[in-house]
């Protein structure tokens, strides 16, 4: 994660990513059909509460530059409750295929039954536990160039980044997907990947160690 905000010198810093095990996530994917998502529906999912760095506003206007006879719906799960973005969703040329959830402990299992996920923050990430879950059970995400995202996402490999901000860059990325459900099925299976060789549980764990031991020799 980029840290240029922090008055530090750059050779003082350490990055040590929390490391993950991919056999902490057993969930089922979830039913949709109860949000109103038809079966056979290309699903892009968001899990953020609604704050103006997320970007969600970004997201619901990405969907003015896709066709409007695509079957692309998009789930929203987390605290949405805000009347502009209400009125944003009405006004949206998709308004029938946005479904908010709002706040559920199933989250992941929901990602886990989309076919993209979306987070359109505008600054300020950290590493995204929501990329982070979507990417192991093979949900490949689209990211912003914003905070740790990045570093989580190498780029038209095991997802795709995108400026931030940009809406219309946003929907290109879903509609990529969407039209080449080969290469949708190709990123999924290397985020899952990234995950599980560079951000190990087991290498944090080694480097924490290392990093205790260099700054407190025996």
């Amino acid at each position: 994660m980029r840290m240029l905000w922090m008055k530090v010198p750059a050779e003082k810093v350490v990055t040590i990513h929390k490391g993950h095990d991919l056999a902490w996530y057993q969930e089922t994917p979830a039913d949709l059909a109860p949000f109103g998502i038809p079966k056979d529906a290309f699903v892009a999912g968001c899990i953020a509460n609604i704050r103006p760095r997320k970007g969600i506003d970004v997201l619901i206007d990405s969907a003015r530059f896709l066709p409007k006879d695509a079957p692309i719906h998009f789930l929203l799960v987390g605290n949405m409750n805000s009347e502009k973005l209400q009125r944003q969703i009405a006004e949206s040329p998709f308004r029938d295929k946005i479904h908010l959830t709002g706040y559920r402990k199933d989250a992941p299992a929901l990602m886990a039954a989309c076919n993209i996920s979306v987070l359109p923050a505008i600054k300020r990430e950290g590493l995204p536990k929501a990329v982070i879950e979507s990417m192991v059970y093979g949900t490949p995400a689209i990211v912003t160039d914003s905070g740790g995202s990045p570093e989580l996402v190498v780029h038209n490999q095991s997802g795709i980044v995108v400026p931030p901000g940009n809406a219309q860059a946003i929907a290109e990325g879903i509609l990529e997907l969407y039209e080449h459900p080969e290469k949708l099925q190709d990123m999924g299976s290397a985020a899952r990947e990234r995950i599980r060789n560079d951000f190990r549980n087991e290498d944090t764990i080694r480097k924490t160690l290392a990093l205790y031991r260099e700054l407190v020799p025996q």
